[in-house]
């Protein structure tokens, strides 16, 4: 069983201002999916996958699919992505890009999503894949991204690396198969920064970038499978819900300050 995945809000939204403090905001959860559901051509709403799912004999064998996951807390439809079931025939890069047109760009974003990868070490399959997660552009250019390498003589760990602007560097944290975790990223026109959170622990700041380019563009957010062993000797799986990326209002700091100077007038009457 995956260890439970407890998701924290970055950003507190103040009784006292009510729907001032509103921040604009996307959600997939999956659960309007059902179990088996493809996200090639018009699968899943909000989605699209670069390949087409290659089929034989009349079957088709999904490169992404949506499917029931168990993460610590129950089951619930999840996002997966990898060789469970197939590869591309030219063992190319596999993509999947959610819309995050319904969000306005502003000068601070958050995202945050959980994740896991599932591999059985049980199987014949000894080969090792990597994944990356990005936040991307309207001109497709990655502005934040963490990716997952496959670890130097452990098969069932990861490396993790991280940056913007396209370029990435190693961070000084790993991930292990079938453990769930929580990625997030901070990202403003001042610096980027990136934090985890792992077995049900507090979050936990682990990497801090630049700021990204183009902030204010970011579109997209997009889930990628890289086939780094041979076709047919891998079955990685990147298992990803919960997405969720947040702009608070650009208001929200100074109404917040304004209710606190009107709190501290009222009790000095």
């Amino acid at each position: 069983m995956i260890n439970s995945l407890n998701l924290r809000s970055f950003i507190a939204l103040s009784p006292l201002l009510g729907s001032a403090m509103a921040a604009s905001s996307v959600t997939y959860d999956f659960n309007s999916s059902s179990s088996g559901d493809l996200f090639d051509g018009a699968g899943v709403s909000g989605w699209s996958q670069t390949n087409s799912n290659p089929s034989a004999f009349g079957q088709t064998f999904p490169l992404a699919y949506v499917s029931a996951t168990d993460f610590g807390s129950g089951s619930s439809n999840s996002a997966h992505l990898g060789t469970q079931f197939a590869n591309t025939p030219d063992n190319s890069d596999t993509t999947l890009t959610g819309s995050l047109s319904s969000v306005n760009p502003s000068n601070t974003m958050v995202a945050s999503f959980s994740m896991a990868i599932l591999d059985n070490a049980a199987d014949s399959f000894e080969g090792r894949d990597g994944f990356s997660v990005a936040l991307k552009t309207t001109a497709g250019q990655e502005a934040a991204t963490i990716g997952f390498s496959p670890t130097a003589g452990d098969n069932e760990s990861w490396d993790v690396s991280v940056g913007v602007n396209g370029s990435t560097s190693t961070a000084p944290i790993q991930i292990s198969a079938l453990t769930g975790y929580n990625f997030y990223i901070k990202a403003s026109h001042s610096s980027t920064d990136f934090l985890w959170q792992g077995a049900g622990g507090p979050q936990v700041s682990f990497a801090s970038s630049g700021s990204i380019t183009d902030l204010d563009t970011v579109q997209f957010i997009s889930f990628t499978h890289d086939p780094l062993a041979d076709v047919g000797t891998s079955a990685n799986t990147l298992a990803f819900d919960n997405v969720m990326v947040q702009i608070p209002e650009p208001s929200s700091s100074l109404l917040m300050i304004l209710s606190a100077g009107l709190i501290a007038v009222r009790r000095r009457r």
